[in-house]
């Protein structure tokens, strides 16, 4: 090929490729931890609370935690916390994930931290492991 037909190929990969960070930032704020109900980029992740006891909402959390593939390190019932390791699929990249139970009265309310160890974005992946998790938990309570 001739060098005035590649160079315009060339040339249009090289904007996209510039361009791949700008669009997304547009779909995903510029973070790598998300706390519920403590992350103003994500308002809709909150935390979770439950009216069954203690022990069986720490119960289900720890076995959610295990469902979703996490690498559990520390399970502490007196301090409340489940503490993780999360690995994402595709680059294989290791996230903390801390898992904080607190008893409100008559609830026993779920908070849950994801935070990327790598870059300054996560593209989303935390919030959706947040959402994942949640989701799972209410189906098992």
């Amino acid at each position: 090929m001739k060098l005035n037909k590649i160079f315009p190929v060339i040339l249009i990969a090289v904007i996209l490729l510039a361009s791949v960070p700008f669009l997304l930032g547009l779909f995903w704020p510029r973070i790598n931890d998300i706390s519920t109900g403590e992350t103003p980029e994500y308002p809709d992740i909150q935390p979770q609370a439950f009216s069954q006891p203690f022990e069986k909402v720490f119960d289900a959390a720890l076995e959610t935690s295990k469902a979703m593939g996490w690498n559990v390190l520390k399970v502490d019932r007196n301090a409340m916390t489940i503490e993780a390791v999360a690995t994402t699929r595709l680059f294989r990249f290791k996230d903390d994930v801390t898992v904080t139970l607190t008893r409100e009265s008559d609830r026993t309310v779920v908070n849950i931290r994801s935070r990327s160890r790598v870059g300054k974005s996560d593209l989303g992946e935390n919030a959706r492991r947040i959402r994942a998790f949640q989701a799972e938990m209410a189906k098992r309570l």
